[in-house]
């Protein structure tokens, strides 16, 4: 195909990138399938195909960890755990003594798990499967004496384009030398994706087959802001992008002067400014950026990527190296969040025709109590090393949060008797987040020690849109009017009662919105760590007297086009 074209696909990574096309694509293997003499030497060479493996995979992993940090490194150095996963092993060590050969009995049994992930409900765990694909293409490759593209030797201003591109693979790119990823498949939760952000290279994923449509030479734009491709590009649209890649670059660099400052409003009121956090790495990052602590410490990420449920120790241990990092500054621990979305497919759970209303959050906890009661004890007990506070997600009314109360009063007295140490007043507080709980807020007041907004599911939950099917996703907004006056009316319950809130949704990260939720009363945001320096910036160019004058005409208007179209006309950045 010639001629200007732009295709839309997902905005994996933010930037701008301008370069040449490099398609790649995947050599097939040939036949896996072969005699072998000796099952007891074929074993031999799997188990040696397994050492190299390892040593090679952390390698890459150290490499991405000096440039991306421990966090990056891991999503690298989880695919050695992986294949010495004892499951595994036995399904290859089985097929393998039954005459199978190394590379046919670790491709069948890798299929187990990449179907597994593949039918999983959520996207994060559907990710995965990239994950297994990434480990059985570098085991194969090994045991069959195949050589491995050499990513990180490619020309500058190379444009990587590929149906999907494995983790391994992104992780030895050189970001000098990559304008930018386009890829077939995967989301901005794969770790293909999570790895171009961390080595700041545009990227637009989901475009399924139409990402071979390139030639290789070819101009091409990718926008990872807007999740589209321009491919070979007229002069009009070239000098347009190449002014966007210059503003892009400056607001980058104007935001540094950020790193590290108090968050207050042009006029001087202090603001708290947190990090939401899913992992050890998003904390340790988010302190580097500096935050006022973490606003919400997602914990299914000990829970997910895995066959079997963390212990209580690998817990304690995780929240510990948490709340180290914060120094002192608060941790809000979010208790266990699966349903909706997310899912884990070693529990077994029952099929829900719509599992965003279903069993998830504390409804989920409440159910699985001995695992909720060792998800407890671990936070008690982390809490004798920082300042912790604990989170219930999902909640509808106040006798959830009354019997959750009970479980953690009988935890504490648990761990009272055994002599262990953690803060006997432990905050608890509530998520925010459907529209009972709104409704109910002075209720919830007297029995939560604080209050965490939770903007993503308030949305869909208000405007009863489920905010992952695409054909009613142009509906799912937090600029809507019934969305925001909700907002507003949780802020003003609690100013009237004396309970603190924060906000951790996507909503608190939109600069659009800032003024308006600075005039609500809110006064502690808490936002992804790549958003926490954009955020301290726009709060310290509104005065609270020119955030009401926005707020007052925005809440006088009627349709969410028209309030957003208003925000965004008068955003400061």
């Amino acid at each position: 195909m010639t001629g200007e074209r732009v295709l839309y696909g997902v905005a994996a990574s933010p930037g701008i990138g301008i370069g040449h096309a490099l398609v790649y694509k995947e050599k097939p293997m040939g036949s896996l399938e072969r005699e072998i003499a000796d099952p007891k030497l074929e074993l031999e060479r799997y188990h040696s195909a397994v050492e190299t493996f390892c040593h090679v995979t952390q390698v890459k992993a150290d490499r991405v960890a000096e440039m991306a940090g421990k966090e990056r490194g891991d999503i690298i150095r989880c695919q050695a755990d992986m294949i010495r996963d004892p499951y595994l092993n036995g399904q290859v060590e089985g097929r393998i003594a039954s005459g199978q050969s190394a590379e046919a009995a670790l491709s069948a049994s890798c299929d187990l798990f990449i179907d597994l992930f593949t039918a999983a409900e959520d996207e994060v765990t559907r990710q995965r499967a990239a994950d297994v694909r990434d480990l059985r293409g570098g085991m194969l490759r090994l045991l069959l004496g195949l050589p491995e593209m050499d990513f990180s030797a490619l020309q500058p201003g190379t444009v990587l384009l590929a149906e999907e591109l494995s983790p391994s693979a992104v992780s030895v790119l050189n970001s000098a030398n990559v304008a930018g990823i386009v890829l077939g498949k995967g989301g901005p939760t794969s770790h293909s994706a999570i790895l171009a952000r961390a080595l700041e290279i545009p990227a637009v994923l989901g475009l399924e087959d139409r990402v071979l449509d390139a030639a290789t030479g070819e101009t091409l734009i990718v926008d990872g802001n807007r999740g589209c491709v321009v491919f070979s590009p007229g002069q009009v649209m070239k000098s347009v992008y190449e002014g966007r890649q210059k503003d892009f670059q400056q607001l980058r660099a104007s935001l540094r002067v950020f790193v590290g400052r108090e968050t207050v409003t042009a006029d001087g009121k202090r603001i708290q400014l947190g990090a939401n956090a899913g992992s050890v790495g998003d904390a340790t990052r988010a302190a580097g950026y500096g935050c006022d602590g973490i606003g919400l410490l997602r914990t299914e990420f000990l829970y997910l990527d895995r066959t079997s449920q963390p212990g209580e120790e690998e817990q304690f241990h995780a929240y510990r190296q948490i709340l180290a990092a914060m120094r002192g500054k608060r941790v809000i621990i979010r208790t266990l969040d699966v349903g909706g979305d997310k899912t884990l497919p070693y529990l077994h759970q029952p099929h829900e025709e719509n599992p965003f209303l279903g069993c998830r959050g504390l409804r989920f906890s409440l159910r699985e109590e001995d695992m909720f009661r060792s998800h407890l004890r671990a936070v008690l007990r982390a809490s004798a090393y920082g300042k912790a506070q604990l989170l219930l997600p999902m909640v509808t009314g106040v006798e959830e949060v009354r019997r959750a109360r009970e479980i953690l009063e009988e935890e504490k007295e648990a761990l009272r008797r055994r002599k262990v140490a953690f803060d006997e007043n432990l905050p608890m507080g509530v998520m925010v987040e459907t529209v009972s709980a709104c409704l109910m807020a002075d209720a919830f007041s007297k029995e939560a020690d604080f209050f965490s907004l939770g903007t993503n599911d308030l949305t869909q939950y208000v405007l009863g849109v489920d905010r992952g099917n695409a054909r009613v996703a142009h509906l799912y907004s937090y600029f809507h009017p019934a969305v925001l006056r909700l907002v507003r009316q949780v802020l003003e319950t609690a100013r009237r009662t004396g309970t603190k809130v924060s906000m951790c949704g996507e909503a608190a990260a939109d600069t659009a919105l800032t003024p308006v939720l600075l005039t609500f009363g809110l006064e502690a945001f808490s936002v992804a760590p790549v958003s926490l320096l954009p955020v301290r910036k726009a709060i310290s160019l509104w005065t609270m007297e020119e955030a009401k004058a926005v707020t007052e005409k925005a809440m006088s208007l009627e349709t969410e086009e028209e309030v957003q179209a208003f925000l965004k006309e008068h955003e400061k950045k």
